[in-house]
């Protein structure tokens, strides 16, 4: 007999919030087909239909509102009930679970964590890296929560500090024979490859660039900073990354092209969700990147 149990109800809000199966699936580390059938099973045996399609994706009906009502309810309290025991039980190995946007997952929490964890015994740290849109989700899901993003969120339902000074700088092959200082219009003379859509160092340099009347176009897409900085060395295309993705490069394999008149710097924001009690370790976790440049 099927039952409503912790797991089913998990995936079903999961894709509900993220508002999309295959997003849900890749938060959850699970593959799509099952949370396909994780999802026909509660409307099978719930006797109802749980989401229907729009343009943007699936959105719930009125049951599966209802039932989003009463899963986020039982989900909080089982996390509660949870932490609760945990504290409870000195040797249960502690779990700090982090989103964090790939710049800052791939090049500044390998810096941070260590530091964090020196004394902390039994430890265990599970991180997710994606773009910032996908932290963002993965915290309203609770797949995580604490997220780290490299653009500021404008939603009332997170709670954000900033926690780290970072610069986006233009970066070309150190073999180029480009200035090393370019006026903004003569960008648009130039090859580029991008991040993906939803990429926070993307958002900032396209709406800087605007401010400025000037629009480039991605010549190339890729998700992966370190992908970037190789294939700029190895090519006549442009990019921006952030300082810390190439600064073991620059001089060696790649240069910094600098424009008039602009400068990129940002700061790196802490996200969770809005009204909700973080475990003890998330807590500790929290304070420390506070307290981090001070």
């Amino acid at each position: 007999m099927e039952v409503l149990d912790y797991h089913k109800l998990k995936i079903f809000k999961t894709v509900a919030d993220t508002r999309s199966f295959s997003k849900a699936a890749e938060l959850l580390f699970l593959s799509q087909p099952t949370v396909t059938l994780q999802i026909k099973k509660i409307e099978n045996y719930l006797g109802i239909t749980l989401f229907r399609r729009d343009k943007k994706g699936v959105i719930l009906t009125e049951e599966g509102k209802i039932l989003y009502e009463y899963a986020s309810k039982i989900l909080d309290d089982y996390n509660l009930l949870e932490e609760g025991l945990s504290n409870l039980r000195e040797n249960l190995q502690k779990s700090l679970r982090i989103g964090a946007s790939t710049t800052i997952g791939d090049f500044l929490l390998p810096d941070i964590l260590p530091s964090f964890l020196k004394d902390k015994e039994g430890v265990k740290v599970n991180l997710f890296v994606g773009n910032s849109k996908e932290i963002e989700e993965g915290i309203l899901s609770k797949t995580f929560y604490i997220g780290l993003i490299e653009d500021e969120v404008h939603s009332n339902k997170y709670e954000q500090f900033e926690f780290f000074s970072d610069e986006i700088i233009l970066i070309a092959s150190k073999n180029t024979d480009i200035p090393d200082v370019v006026a903004p219009k003569d960008l648009q003379n130039y090859r580029f490859v991008f991040r993906e859509q939803g990429s926070g160092t993307r958002n900032i340099v396209e709406k800087r660039l605007e401010k400025e009347g000037v629009k480039i176009k991605a010549d190339m897409e890729i998700s992966s900073s370190k992908a970037i900085a190789r294939l700029v060395a190895n090519s006549d295309y442009l990019s921006f990354v952030s300082r810390l993705v190439v600064k073991n490069l620059l001089g060696i394999h790649l240069k910094e092209v600098k424009i008039k008149g602009i400068k990129f710097t940002r700061k790196f924001y802490c996200i969770t969700q809005k009204n909700i009690r973080l475990p003890k370790i998330d807590r500790e976790f929290v304070n420390y990147l506070i307290n981090i440049e001070k």
